[in-house]
């Protein structure tokens, strides 16, 4: 169990000038502070905040790194307030506490809108302070040493989140150690006959490489001094979720996982040049794999990773792969962006500059774009993107990271939004393939453009990264806002000229009155929305010339109207005339459907959808169902009721109602109900309606409505 103690020794000896008072002071406040809490392994609860401050000290941050991470729950867990915190250990420890501390007053809301607020508030702090994922990280490596304790099921979703999010975050910032640990403890509890399954083979196998694995660092150790090159030299061995991972995905056996075994020269006089001096000697002593020989000095990995990687054959067939790598490209290989604030003396300058950056301001700029699921499902995407990747080249040199599977569309997009947008074809090492073709690592790739060319929606479906899906939806919208535009000038245009209107009557300001919710600033926006069904062509004319204002008949809501014409003459029955016809109340049908009828005992006949739950075989004698089919006739028409669900904003009804009158129908009833609690309304129309195609167009108008999250025809 860790102490204060060993926090402070720890720390000591890796800043010896550091404010040890400081961090004395902040374990006695977060001692006080969860006095009487514990752990649900039954420990003291400080012994968490014990154990992250711990592995922020391990990394070698600051003063301010490892006081917040003692006091990173106080402010949710217990009575102190971040203003108290501020107050005693300063702003930079309150912003970074602020920043891990979740979101309070959530507890009623849906628990994925739950956990993407806390996911957005998290990134906006690690986008102003990176130091809060390094201790999110440490905070959530704790959590997983421990979650034996957890109920199964939680078990299972902490894990989940931990692979999905945590993992790759760590990874993005080249803290190599922390997101391996994290991926096989994940892997523990998600997989766990897996787990076993690849832990009980790899347990194996390195007995079996035992007695070699000490030969070949006796022959690296000699070679080394023989050549006066002074180095660390470590062995190891693929980590456990890192192995069930390349298996499963390249569909191998654990013995043609060649970097299974794996050896380490650091070279303590931190000269890159004497890698690849490194890289010959090794050459010249086994025989190596061309195609597995990697530089990642002069193209290193997005997340800042340098070091030479070579995989080579000893005896009886063992393959082995070895990194070289100088002394300091190993701390930024183990600790990466901690040991950037190291080495920039507090500040991360290539952080901003990084991919993780990009991914994490892309996301912030896009939350008011997104759902819950959408912001969670990108965010996913995003850092999976950075994950497991591949590097392609421009035919100039430069390097693109890309993700797994990327396609020509993926690279198009990652040089430039409008290389992409006007993307018509590719070449891949000098030869034409099309779009959908899977890009490997070291490719050169160039994009065939056309000016007059405009991005798929189709293309969805081929790109693998979350900036390409972004800029394809984004530059569909806007393609559809500009066509919806110029539909809604027409059709206004249009009106005003039938009804004599001079087009300097457009007053927008006054119709932005009359339309508050929409925030109407100029006539574009005003085409917009007609265009797309939001605002009916004739209440906007009313609004200039309030004399063609039809007045309506009024309508008595409190009771059930009557259906429009005899359901009788809607129907034909072949070879029965005279019988009584009735719409059946439990389905509902109209014009369009298809349907059946019903020989009643006492109502005649009754006209059902064919898909009609009470029909089905065991509920009535199939001997009673008559073939019937509609009568085509305009004049008819059939109540039914639609139901939606949005969001509670205001101004939402007069989009709904919007849409019944801009296609003219007639609107009998209106329910309407508000959940705040979810923040969500539920509405009812009781509509008059012509046919099944007349429905479709009325559904699909109200599903493009921004709000709207489900809309249906009730049974």
């Amino acid at each position: 169990m860790i102490r204060i103690e060993d926090v402070l020794d720890v720390y000591s000896k890796n800043r010896p000038d550091g404010d040890v008072l400081q961090i004395q002071k902040a374990y006695v406040f977060a001692n006080m502070m969860h006095e009487y809490q514990k752990r649900k392994s039954g420990l003291p609860f400080i012994t968490h905040p014990l154990n992250v401050a711990y592995t922020i000290a391990e990394n070698k941050l600051d003063t301010e790194s490892v006081v917040a991470a003692l006091l990173h729950d106080v402010v949710e867990d217990t009575d102190a307030s971040n203003d108290q915190v501020e107050e005693l250990f300063g702003k930079d420890v309150a912003g970074i506490v602020d920043g891990l501390t979740k979101l309070s007053a959530l507890e009623n809301i849906d628990i994925s809108e739950r956990k993407a607020a806390n996911f957005k508030k998290l990134l906006i702090a690690i986008a102003r302070d990176p130091r809060v994922l390094i201790i999110k990280l440490a905070d959530r490596l704790d959590n997983m040493r421990t979650l034996e304790f957890m109920k199964p099921e939680k078990q299972k979703l902490i894990a989940g989140e931990t692979l999905e999010i945590y993992a790759p975050l760590a990874h993005a910032i080249g803290m190599s150690r922390i997101k391996n640990e994290l991926e096989d403890l994940s892997f523990r509890y998600l997989y766990p006959e897996e787990y076993e399954k690849v832990s009980k083979q790899a347990d194996e196998k390195e007995k079996i490489y035992a007695e070699d694995m000490e030969q070949i660092r006796q022959v690296l150790e000699h070679e080394m001094r023989a050549n006066g090159i002074r180095c660390l030299i470590q062995s190891r061995i693929k980590h456990k979720f890192s192995i069930f991972r390349k298996m499963k995905t390249q569909r191998i056996t654990l013995d043609e996982v060649y970097d299974f075994l794996a050896f380490r020269i650091i070279l303590t006089d931190n000269d890159p040049n004497e890698c690849y001096k490194v890289i010959g000697i090794l050459h010249g002593l086994w025989t190596y794999i061309p195609h597995r020989w990697r530089d990642f000095i002069s193209q290193p990995k997005e997340n800042g990773y340098r070091s030479v990687h070579t995989t080579l054959i000893y005896e009886d067939g063992v393959f082995f792969e070895v990194q070289v790598r100088t002394e300091e490209m190993h701390q930024i290989a183990e600790q990466g962006i901690a040991a950037h604030w190291q080495y920039k003396q507090g500040r991360i300058e290539s952080f901003e500059e990084s991919r993780l950056y990009q991914v994490l301001s892309q996301t912030i700029l896009d939350l008011k774009e997104k759902t819950s699921d959408e912001f969670l499902t990108d965010l996913a995407q995003g850092l999976k993107d950075i994950s497991h990747g591949i590097t392609v080249l421009t035919p100039r040199g430069r390097t693109i990271a890309l993700p797994d599977q990327a396609t020509p569309v993926d690279f198009a997009y990652s040089i430039h939004t409008e290389v992409g947008n006007h993307c018509v074809g590719a070449k891949v090492d000098g030869r034409l393939v099309p779009l959908h073709t899977e890009l490997h690592d070291g490719n050169i790739v160039e994009i065939l453009t056309n000016p007059n060319a405009k991005p798929s929606l189709d293309w969805l479906k081929l790109v693998r990264t979350s900036r390409a899906k972004h800029k394809i939806r984004a530059t569909y919208r806007a393609l559809e806002r500009e066509e919806k535009t110029v539909e809604g000038r027409e059709m206004l245009e249009k009106a005003m000229r039938k009804h004599k209107i001079p087009f300097n009557q457009l007053d927008v300001e006054k119709i932005s009155k009359a339309y508050k919710s929409y925030k109407i600033s100029k006539v574009e926006e005003l085409y917009f929305l007609v265009g797309n069904g939001t605002i009916s062509v004739n209440k906007v004319l009313g609004i200039i010339e309030p004399s063609l204002i039809r007045k309506k008949q009024a309508i008595s809501l409190s009771r059930k109207p009557a259906e429009a014409g005899n359901f009788e003459r809607q129907v034909r029955i072949q070879g029965l005339d005279g019988l009584l016809v009735t719409r059946a109340r439990c389905c509902n049908p109209i014009f369009g459907d298809p349907i059946i009828g019903y020989l009643t005992k006492l109502k005649g006949i009754s006209v059902h959808r064919a898909n009609c739950e009470n029909l089905k075989q065991g509920r009535i004698d199939q001997a009673r169902l008559i073939d019937v089919e509609w009568v085509e006739d305009p004049s008819h028409s059939f109540l039914i009721e639609i139901i939606v669900i949005s969001e509670d904003i205001t101004g939402m009804l007069a989009r709904l109602t919007d849409v019944f009158d801009s296609m003219n129908l007639n609107l009998r009833k209106v329910q309407g109900e508000s959940f705040r609690a979810k923040n969500q309304a539920q509405f009812h129309f009781t509509v008059q309606i012509t046919s099944r195609d007349e429905l479709t167009r009325v559904l699909t108008r109200i599903k493009g409505i921004r709000g709207v999250l489900s809309v249906w025809r009730k049974k």
